[in-house]
């Protein structure tokens, strides 16, 4: 069965032939050789580098948090034009996943308006960091939202406005199978921001893009970070979502605690129930630990299946390789490679 029929099968009916295997990686063709999805992101060009050269409304260096609240304006930010804005960044993707090759379960990838929002308000990556392929940020976007949230708003749903049109362009490309949004708002230890804007503004957005994505027969995937259950708010995501990914809710930087992660998945999937794809299972901190060898690194899918089951399930790698890190390594290769020549048989 081909790879896209294959993940279709576990949207619509919960399982298939097998388990199919998704591999994010930095290099877009060894996703497509691993795996069975292949995603490609795409964004407003205007915004691409914001994190690493800094946003507009970056908090400049011996400016108090008061005097840096207070003379934010938003309008001063020389918005892009929409609809060119769009095009530009829809031609872009489909060229990129044109080159690769549209026989895989194809992911539109974009950059939620949370994730895109502390963008604006980050500052520039100094330089050592850069040259570790490493960005960091000071959540500016959660300070302004505590400080002036009435300006913070204003700003989330500028940004909100643009990735629905960019949705909406995205799933009328028919190679498309499934839009999948990164957004995070959550860490370990629950939702980072104030419930009541997760309520009110966060999930109201997210309900126009999977409105969106649905209404043009796509799957909609979200990518959050975070401990998801805490405060219930896997359940509320659930009413929007087809899908999950990575399910991230602890550290699993070993094995022990990655079979303990795996307990934390299931407990998830009791909270949605059935008919929900959950693509996790396959943490990258052990596929790049030199430190575990391929089988210790299969007990965790293995583990996985054996206490989830393999319906509703992708079982996906939980984030692309580390900065400096490839599937050209051969030991990281082999550990993926292995999922499917010694899973896909489990039920």
């Amino acid at each position: 069965m081909d790879s896209k029929r294959l993940v279709h099968e576990v949207f619509e009916e919960g399982s298939a032939a097998r388990v199919p295997i998704h591999v994010e990686a930095e290099d877009k063709r060894y996703e497509y050789v691993l795996g069975d999805v292949l995603g490609v992101g795409t964004r407003i060009s205007d915004w691409r580098d914001f994190y690493l050269k800094g946003g507009p409304f970056a908090r400049g260096n011996g400016v108090s948090l008061s005097e840096w609240a207070d003379s934010l304006d938003i309008d001063a930010y020389d918005w892009p034009d929409i609809d060119e804005a769009v095009n530009t960044a829809v031609l872009k993707y489909r060229e990129k996943v044109l080159r690769i090759g549209v026989d895989r379960f194809i992911l539109f990838k974009v950059l939620g308006p949370t994730e895109t929002s502390e963008s604006f308000f980050a500052s520039k990556v100094p330089e050592r960091l850069l040259r570790l392929g490493q960005i960091s940020h000071r959540y500016g976007f959660a300070v302004i939202l505590r400080l002036k949230p009435k300006k913070a708003i204003k700003v989330y749903d500028r940004i909100s406005s643009y990735l629905l049109e960019l949705i909406k362009a995205g799933v009328e490309l028919e190679f498309v199978d499934a839009v999948r949004i990164a957004d995070d708002m959550a860490s370990y230890f629950g939702p980072v921001y104030p419930m009541w804007f997760i309520e009110n503004h966060y999930l109201r957005w997210h309900r126009e893009f999977t409105n969106a994505i649905k209404k043009g027969g796509k799957y909609a995937i979200l990518h959050c970070d975070g401990d998801l259950r805490k405060r219930g708010v896997i359940v509320k995501l659930a009413e929007l979502y087809d899908g999950f990914h990575p399910l991230d809710f602890m550290r699993k930087s070993t094995v022990s605690d990655a079979l303990k992660w795996v307990e934390a998945i299931v407990e998830a999937r009791r909270m949605v129930s059935e008919g929900k794809v959950f693509f996790t299972g396959m943490p990258v901190d052990l596929i790049f630990s030199d430190n575990v060898d391929i089988q210790e690194f299969l007990r965790v899918p293995r583990r996985l299946i054996e206490l989830h089951g393999s319906r509703w399930l992708v079982l996906a790698t939980t984030h692309r390789p580390y900065p400096s890190r490839s599937y050209s390594e051969e030991l990281p290769r082999r550990k993926v490679e292995s999922v499917r020549r010694t899973l896909i048989h489990l039920k």
